[in-house]
């Protein structure tokens, strides 16, 4: 895979992420969407999990990501994650059924995995797009876990 745009310049880092998680409550409400705010941080841990290679793909999901994922990456890295289209299709290997979720597991969860992709270097094996520099990886993970603070208007 070729090297990604850097993302807007909106997009927050690693740390300013771990820092709005703690401004989320087992109370906050949603600006759009479905997902609670148990569910959204179990989302965004399970897709964080999906970047380190740790979620299952079926193979005709894999041959359309490698051949049309760029295309799709190159376009959403573009935008800001506030302007990321809202209710996008979810795969269903990350998706977070509706459930009774205990917040302060999924939020610590969430930290967790934040603070362990800090040290993501090199080429990663995505399961989905093959070989891909891992800081594009983490400027994914980033615009994706924003996109979602966002849904509950935790982004400034």
């Amino acid at each position: 895979m070729k090297k990604l745009p850097k993302p807007t310049f909106d997009t927050p880092t690693l740390t300013q992420l771990r820092l709005y998680l703690n401004n989320i409550s087992f109370d906050s409400q949603p600006k759009w969407g479905k997902m609670n705010s148990s569910e959204m941080c179990k989302h965004c841990n399970n897709f964080i999990s999906l970047y380190l290679g740790e979620v299952s793909i079926p193979l005709h999901i894999r041959i359309l990501a490698r051949l049309f994922g760029g295309i799709f990456l190159k376009k959403l890295i573009a935008k800001s994650p506030k302007e990321t289209p809202k209710n996008l299709s979810t795969l269903p290997s990350i998706r977070v059924e509706k459930q009774e979720l205990d917040f302060s597991i999924e939020h610590s969860e969430l930290l967790e995995s934040l603070a362990r992709i800090e040290t993501m270097s090199g080429i990663i094996q995505h399961p989905l797009y093959g070989s891909m520099v891992a800081e594009d990886a983490l400027s994914l993970i980033r615009h994706h876990t924003a996109h979602h603070f966002n849904q509950f208007g935790l982004i400034p």
